[in-house]
């Protein structure tokens, strides 16, 4: 009984995040008054719609997420118990697997992208996209797409290790193999997937730690910042390799059209060296890019006329998945056409608009539940559930801007993670030691 009472006091510590830091509610109030203070500050206009009756949806949409999120939230502070050797065992066989798989999937892609479609690193990005698009799917692709995700899992599972005290993997290993996929997106240019790793990998660092040092705090800033200017020199690379000009693209880019700027930035622009007016432009099209959501899902409910989708618009994989295995009818080109606009986004909302049109806000409650259930679970040290959370909080603060399940590979995130808790969950079922690993 001793020897018991004394490990239970061991592992009274133990715990997977920090319950105040970068919670959803906050990121997403955040990511708000972000695109507020942009708005007001940059030189840029915005289109109006004719009603009020787009902005009371956008409102129902975000009051009915914030609700979802506070649903399942703690009065009090969880204090899961697990024994230390349970703890480590269970890091341990997490990260080796999680880690197996995660190499398994970039090797699949790596070689599809090289072998199958003859992608090369010093190619062009368009060209490179091109063969990408073009060459279709293939099963190394369908493979390594729900195994990429695995890549980040070791280092969340590091950092929990160290935060109870215990030492699981090491840490330029697990952090080597987060950022080998973003690092490989540069190949293809692909912005969005990229921040969808790194901001996972910057959240797992900000909220597991049990402490965080204002260095490591400047030196996140300092990477964000970054790779938005490094993200605007590839797209500067991109519009010079189709011949365009950057004081075009900012009048006549697809996000630009809603979101325009004003005769301040050419007055600005005029005044400046080239380095000067490439920094200006980096600048204002990100803040275009992350505010045009808005104006779009304004224009999107002003003139969307088909049916409501039902779900098989914002989770089309499933519907794709559906028609290979059984046969269902669909039809990808026409999905792509059933916004009014095409390549632009539409916050989280516009997609889930379109699949359930005045009942949007109420989807966005349950979208919150979900979210705020995941992480009841997490702060009661479910250590499994502790990936798709981490995916929920990125998804949660791109809300403003993009819908992050349906863009981004997002869903595949989603669909790797929730696997991986279920896995977990059923081989904890069937251990006669699991009994009492966890609390739930």
């Amino acid at each position: 009984i001793h020897d018991r009472l004394f490990s239970m006091d061991q592992s009274s510590g133990f715990s997977l995040i920090n319950p105040q830091k970068l919670t959803p509610i906050g990121v997403l109030l955040a990511a708000c008054v972000a695109w507020g203070a942009f708005y007001f500050l940059a030189p840029i206009g915005l289109y109006r719609a004719g009603s009020d009756y787009p902005y009371l949806i956008l409102g129902g949409c975000l009051i009915g997420l914030l609700l979802g999120l506070a649903v399942f939230e703690p009065g009090t502070n969880a204090a899961p118990s697990m024994r230390p050797a349970d703890l480590h065992r269970t890091l341990k066989q997490i990260y080796e697997i999680s880690f197996v798989i995660g190499m398994i999937g970039i090797s699949l892609r790596v070689a599809d992208w090289v072998f199958l479609r003859g992608l090369s690193i010093d190619t062009e990005f368009l060209k490179n996209r091109e063969k990408i698009e073009s060459a279709g799917t293939n099963a190394f692709a369908m493979a390594s797409i729900i195994m990429i995700p695995f890549s980040i899992v070791p280092y969340m599972i590091h950092a929990v290790a160290k935060r109870n005290g215990e030492r699981v993997g090491h840490a330029w290993k697990a952090i080597g193999l987060a950022t080998l996929w973003p690092i490989l997106t540069i190949v293809i240019g692909s912005r969005s997937s990229m921040f969808m790793s790194l901001g996972m990998i910057i959240i797992s660092r900000l909220v597991i730690f049990p402490h965080t040092s204002r260095k490591v705090i400047a030196l996140c800033c300092a990477l964000v910042i970054g790779l938005i200017y490094a993200g605007g020199l590839i797209f500067i690379e991109r519009l010079q390799q189709i011949g365009l000009n950057v004081e075009h693209v900012i009048r006549l880019s697809a996000f630009t059209h809603l979101a325009p700027v004003t005769q301040d930035y050419f007055y600005f622009a005029s005044k400046l060296p080239e380095w000067g007016r490439n920094t200006l432009f980096i600048a204002t099209t990100f803040i275009q890019y992350y505010v045009h959501g808005v104006p779009e899902f304004a224009y999107l409910v002003e003139h969307y006329q088909n049916a409501d989708q039902g779900g098989t618009y914002s989770f089309n994989v499933l519907t794709r998945l559906a028609a290979i295995l059984w046969g269902v009818p669909y039809d990808g080109e026409a999905a792509m056409f059933l916004m009014p606009r095409v390549g632009i986004y539409t916050t989280l909302f516009g997609p889930f608009y379109v699949d359930f049109g005045p009942f949007t806000p109420m989807f966005c409650f349950a979208i919150g539940a979900l979210v705020s259930w995941t992480r009841r679970k997490v702060l009661l040290g479910d250590i499994a559930a502790l990936p798709l959370y981490i995916c929920f909080v990125i998804q949660v603060a791109a809300a403003v801007v993009i819908n992050a399940v349906q863009s981004a590979y997002g869903i595949f995130y989603d669909i790797a993670f929730a696997a991986l808790w279920v896995a977990i969950a059923v081989a904890r079922r069937r251990s006669p030691a699991a009994s009492g690993a966890t609390a739930t």
